[in-house]
């Protein structure tokens, strides 16, 4: 359902680590974090 890749830099320096979820970039980035934004992304489909 989710595809994980590792990148280079996105520009958000000053927010790492982050993640990005369709173009949408998460900041402070934790394990917590990741499972609650794909949890909602799950919900909403």
């Amino acid at each position: 359902m989710f595809s994980i890749e590792e990148t280079r830099c996105v520009g958000a320096c000053g927010l790492a680590p982050v993640f990005t979820v369709n173009g949408e970039v998460y900041g402070k980035a934790t394990v917590q974090k990741l499972d609650q934004v794909l949890d909602e992304l799950m919900k909403s489909k």
